[in-house]
């Protein structure tokens, strides 16, 4: 009988031990590899897509957002840089650049042109105007005037439109001063030709309000259409509102939440006065608290920026716990707060009413105080600046980034700023890790989605 030799045996499984070494070796390379791959398209998911940048004097740019690299370029009607804060974008890179109506521009293309709605579909960009409408009715012993207002904002989706009308029957003397109103408010959604009408909810007072100063917004609620961005996804808040002649009067809010076709609406534990940002289906939202100051003062109370979740309403931010700033004029205030892809972390600019070289005068009655002068100065040379915060049971400040503005997030750990007149990337610690070449006159310039 043939005997096998023992080298070719111990060859054979040293052969069968290397093979399965390299085996287990290729499969861990191939697990890094596959996680890597998850990891990657987990941060693609979660991270904006693209980055638009107003320049001028008449274009958008549109930026790769890892490399900083232009990708296309739009020609656009000048009054877009006019007032770049009128300009929504959505991830799909439409456009909707809509004015508020009645403004007496003073100036550039808005003075002749800012009762027009610009609309970029993706495609080709179409004009309109503002939708305003009045008609006049009643009898000879109580005419009324109608005004319709109809409002449009784009779906984060780039599917839809969503469309807020508000419509004010108004009874009038015969000077027009108004004497009292009934008001309807009206939300749906059409495709974006417009067409395909979805009705989402109907607020209306049957009863007639009383317009005291003969002026009703100064006595007679109305409501206000809000979403991130001006962009609906999942969810939008409406919140009714006293516009009032010094200072407005909130009275409620409520949260539309989509839930399939339907929209399930919720009243929030107290009304929103300035939404700053949320999380996808509305459950976090962050709003500001602004100033009462009225007739030439900016520092009558404490401005302040709120957390609302699961009920609770938290304070992030308290502008008098900060800054001790009673005595003198200036107010120091949040603005443009974006949460992080993943909720745990927000970011927000703080800006300040006063510049480095203005003077700061006392508020009424107040008395000079040289130590809480010299800390508004310094405060106020310090500003704008983003500050980043870890949300949790006990929200906490991770780091402060001096002289720059908000963009927006690029992922869970890093920010675009602007600073100095360009764009940068600053990790949450507060290193800057890339400044980019792309020019800015300030972050209202610049769109990341």
């Amino acid at each position: 009988m043939n005997r096998i030799p023992r080298w070719c045996c111990r060859s054979s499984l040293v052969g069968k031990i290397v093979t399965g070494v390299r085996l287990l070796s290729r499969l861990r390379l191939w697990a890094q590899v596959l996680v890597t791959a998850l990891l990657v398209s987990a941060a693609h998911a979660q991270s904006p897509k693209q980055l638009w940048v107003l320049q001028e004097p008449d274009e958008i740019v549109e930026y790769d957002v890892a490399t900083f690299v232009a990708r296309r370029t739009l020609k656009v009607p000048r009054r877009l840089l006019e007032q770049p804060r009128y300009l929504s974008i959505n991830a799909k890179g439409q456009m909707v650049f809509l004015p508020p109506k009645g403004m007496g521009w003073l100036g550039g293309e808005m003075e002749s042109a800012g009762d027009r709605i610009w609309f970029w579909d993706g495609h080709q960009a179409t004009e309109s105007k503002l939708e305003r409408t009045e008609t006049r009715g009643g009898g000879a012993d109580k005419p009324t005037v109608t005004e319709t207002v109809l409002q449009r904002f784009l779906s984060a989706g780039g599917d839809a439109l969503f469309w807020f009308e508000s419509r004010f029957e108004k009874v009038v003397d015969e000077s027009d001063v108004e004497r009292s109103v009934r008001s309807t408010w009206r939300v749906w959604r059409t495709d974006l030709a417009g067409d395909r009408a979805e009705a989402i909810t109907n607020l209306s007072s049957p009863e007639w309000c009383r317009c005291e100063t003969g002026a009703c917004s100064e006595t007679c609620p109305e409501w206000y259409f809000w979403a991130p961005d001006d962009l609906v996804g999942d969810f939008f808040l409406v919140t009714r509102v006293t516009p009032g002649q010094l200072e407005s009067t909130y009275h409620e809010s409520l949260l539309y939440q989509r839930s399939g076709r339907t929209w399930q609406v919720k009243r929030l534990p107290q009304p929103i006065e300035i939404p700053l940002t949320a999380s996808e289906k509305g459950e976090l939202l962050v709003a500001a608290v602004p100033d009462g100051g009225c007739c030439g003062w900016d520092n009558a109370s404490s401005d302040q920026m709120l957390l609302l979740r699961n009920g609770k309403v938290s304070v992030l931010y308290d502008e008098s716990g900060r800054y001790d700033n009673r005595n003198y004029d200036v107010s120091f205030s949040t603005t443009h707060a974006r949460l992080a892809p993943g909720n745990a972390m927000l970011a927000y600019t703080i800006v300040s009413t006063a510049r480095t070289s203005s003077e700061v005068r006392l508020v009424y009655d107040a008395k000079e105080n040289a130590e809480e002068l010299a800390r508004v100065r310094k405060a106020i040379a310090e500003l704008p600046a983003i500050e980043v915060v870890q949300l949790g049971n006990q929200p906490q400040s991770v780091t402060v980034i001096r002289h720059a503005a908000l963009v927006g997030w690029v992922n869970d750990h890093e920010i675009l700023v602007a600073q100095d007149g360009r764009l940068a990337v600053y990790d949450i610690r507060g290193n800057k890790r890339k400044e980019t070449t792309i020019r800015v006159r300030s972050a209202a310039d610049a769109f990341l989605r």
